[in-house]
């Protein structure tokens, strides 16, 4: 079985991508699997299939993958799909994403260096990881003399710009990628169980990226609110620059709601997302709801504080995703205190599907940004 681990990057296994026009995305959440199938018909790109399957709560992160292939040819059998071959994704919290700079700009020699260096980054034996890297184009750091203006604003960029230019150092920024082979390798194994083929395996991180970017080269924070956790996903100019988690997410919220007005998960769970920020319980708004987006908030900025890139660049948008992220008033909440614009994320975008569906389809919108991102592998 040939794998393309992270075939979002461009330097990774190019000479083995060919032109698809049949394809099937699947991510294997902590709580749901979200399969995607989509075709190419006369260069558009149609849904055939799509399903949202939830896994039973007591199922640990490893049983989860042991048993990812069966629960996955289940779901094939019951939509009677015949294609075997599937792309997965690997969640980001099973994988290391690190911006790091090296000496050199020519690629060989960036190889040679990550190589030499992995080790430092890379907090784990190197035989226990697959790992690769892109270049990242930054106006951060550039040592070309006719990239300096003299009239510049930022006065911190051109103090760094000069500083290089003294001690002739070219410094190259890279995006390295890690993830455990052990993981990959048990995914491998669950999906050979149940006669399956893996095309392709990426960190789930990019295959949002490509789901609701679409290629688009602006500048954006994309909030994957989930059930257990949020994922901080930084785009500068259409590259990625970082994706951190944190376990503050929607679960935590509902057993709060639970708690506090004394009603069972499903009850506080149908109030967070259909009343939310409306809610009759100023308890709630106050001691639950507005902590829970303050934190969002502090933590958002704090992860964007990191990076010179952003503190430079204004945000064209805050995409939000998951679950969550349709709680009543959280979107408010959210753009109010970043004073960015905020929009809900489409994954399903440029894609064709029967009008007589598009309520429904666009109503699980939060869900599927990596199934469907993992599904336009190879076909756009």
């Amino acid at each position: 079985m040939k794998q393309k681990i992270q075939p979002y990057l461009d330097n990774i296994a190019s000479y083995f991508k060919k032109s698809k026009s049949h394809s099937i995305g699947v991510d294997i959440g902590s709580s749901s699997i979200k399969l995607v199938e989509l075709e190419k018909v006369n260069g558009k790109i149609k849904l055939k299939n799509y399903a949202i399957v939830k896994i039973q709560d007591d199922l640990s992160r490893q049983e989860i993958r042991d048993f990812s292939g069966q629960m996955v040819e289940k779901i094939l059998n019951d939509l009677s799909i015949k294609s075997k071959a599937i792309n997965i994704a690997i969640p980001s919290y099973s994988s290391l994403i690190t911006l790091i700079e090296v000496s050199s700009q020519d690629e060989k020699e960036i190889e040679k260096e990550i190589e030499l260096e992995a080790s430092k980054y890379i907090p784990v034996d190197l035989e226990d990881v697959v790992y690769d890297w892109k270049i990242i184009k930054s106006e951060i750091f550039t040592n070309k003399s006719e990239e300096i203006s003299q009239t510049d604003e930022n006065l911190e960029i051109e103090q760094k710009q000069n500083e290089l230019l003294k001690t002739g150092l070219e410094k190259t920024k890279v995006l390295l990628v890690s993830t455990m082979r052990n993981v990959s390798n048990e995914y491998e194994k669950s999906f050979d169980e149940g006669n399956l083929n893996i095309d392709a395996i990426e960190v789930d991180c990019f295959s949002t990226i490509r789901a609701l970017l679409r290629g688009r080269e602006g500048t954006y924070l994309i909030m994957d609110i989930g059930g257990k956790v949020t994922n901080f996903i930084g785009v500068y100019k259409g590259q990625l620059l970082f994706n951190r988690n944190i376990d503050l997410a929607g679960n935590k919220l509902t057993e709060l709601i639970s708690k506090n007005l004394n009603v069972n998960k499903n009850r506080a769970e149908t109030m967070k997302i259909k009343q939310g920020f409306d809610s009759d319980s100023k308890v709630i708004i106050e001691n639950v709801l507005n902590p829970f987006c303050d934190s969002l908030v502090e933590q958002a900025q704090k992860k964007l504080d990191e990076f010179e890139e952003f503190k430079n660049a204004k945000l064209d948008k805050i995409v939000l995703m998951g679950g969550t992220s349709e709680m009543k008033g959280l979107k408010e909440c959210i753009e109010n205190k970043m004073k960015t614009d905020t929009v809900y994320g489409n994954p399903w975008a440029g894609i064709i599907y029967p009008t007589e569906l598009k309520e429904k389809i666009l109503s699980a919108s939060p869900f599927f940004g990596v199934a469907v991102g993992l599904a336009l592998i190879d076909l756009e």
